[in-house]
């Protein structure tokens, strides 16, 4: 009878255990197939602060196409493959294009170099989780500093922090930081956070009251001042915002806007979330090879600059006056570099390039 009753219970046990499992499972797989963070909205960014190289890009890419593929196998109607007409990069696209900045004389370009010390730089970067790359960057950032005047500085803003980034910036004497602890609870979104962290840093420039700014990655910059003083190799009345480049695929698509609207004109992102809607039903894999990775391609020297209306890669070097008024803006997980750009465009009158030869890595 004992046998009997512990066999009856097992049954229940076994009947009621079944239903939750299977219950379980269909909740994780419609999270999977229906969430947008599936596909990162801040492709360009780590956490709060940082810039995914091309190989974390290509990394988070890989791995979203095999999770696509894995729950592909169950949806009743396959993926339509997505083309383009014009399968060339945004630079090709772009070029030729006119009316760019005069290239300078050498002796006009020398003569921007002795005025250098009397302008004031303020560097700026947000941190989250740098530790290992403070020693390089530091390495990097003072030779630039010390092209201008003494009064020049750098300018940190740190949040969310599990590492010893905020002891080693401590120890450098010559970065002015500042700690928010956990924003995380306040800025829930990436994009938020960003837009709280330029913001800050943006205001103390214009208390500074700075003549350069130079928006960094921390984790990215590993510029030489040959590659930064090319920037003032054009006619510093023609420009008012320098974006870098690199000597590996330019990978900051997220950033983007080109001078073209029919080029780049929107979120990468929120267009591949758009495509990959049941309406459409575009295949993952062929959206982000001509949406994203068509336009990560190594721009050539040769190139010299290239107007647009945003873009980053690592770095930026404004003429602070262009900036006022502007501001970073990363609401609905939208790059926050765009609306700062496109203000400096419409409401300054700026002018913003791609400059080939000033490399980050």
């Amino acid at each position: 009878m004992f046998v009997h009753r512990q066999f009856k219970r097992f049954k229940v046990k076994y009947l009621l255990f079944f239903p939750l499992v299977s219950c379980f499972t269909a909740a994780i797989f419609f999270l999977v197939n229906t969430s947008p963070t599936n596909i990162p909205p801040s492709a360009t960014v780590n956490g709060m602060i940082t810039t995914f190289s091309s190989r974390k890009i290509r990394l988070i890419s890989t791995s979203l196409i095999n999770t696509t593929r894995h729950s592909s196998k169950v949806h009743t109607t396959p993926c339509t493959p997505f083309t383009v007409s014009d399968n060339r990069s945004f630079y090709e696209r772009e070029y030729p294009q006119t009316n760019l900045p005069r290239r300078s004389s050498n002796s006009s370009y020398q003569n921007v170099l002795h005025q250098l010390p009397s302008l004031r730089l303020i560097v700026v970067a947000c941190a989250r989780n740098v530790e290992s790359d403070i020693k390089n960057y530091r390495s990097r950032i003072e030779p630039i500093l010390d092209l201008f005047h003494p009064s020049s500085r750098i300018l940190i803003c740190e949040s969310d922090s599990n590492d010893k980034t905020i002891e080693k910036l401590y120890q450098w004497s010559r970065a002015q930081v500042y700690t928010y602890g956990k924003l995380m609870k306040s800025y829930p979104g990436r994009t938020d956070r960003l837009e709280f962290c330029r913001n800050t840093l943006l205001n103390k420039t214009h208390d500074l009251k700075a003549d350069y700014i130079l928006v960094t990655d921390i984790d990215m910059f590993r510029t030489t001042v040959p590659s930064f003083l090319s920037n003032f190799r054009y006619n510093i009345d023609d420009w008012s915002v320098m974006t870098a480049s690199s000597s590996d695929p330019y990978y900051d698509i997220w950033a983007l806007r080109t001078l073209s609207d029919s080029v780049m004109n929107y979120d990468i992102w929120h267009r591949i979330w758009d495509l990959r809607k049941p309406d459409k039903n575009y295949c993952y894999e062929t959206l982000v090879d001509l949406i994203v990775r068509v336009h990560q391609k190594r721009i050539p020297l040769e190139y010299g600059l290239i107007e647009v209306r945003s873009a980053f890669g690592g770095a930026g070097l404004y003429k602070a006056n262009s900036t006022y008024t502007c501001e970073y803006d990363g609401e609905d997980n939208t790059c926050e570099h765009i609306e700062f750009h496109l203000c400096i465009r419409e409401q300054n009158h700026g002018r913003i390039f791609i400059n080939c030869a000033f490399q980050v890595f």
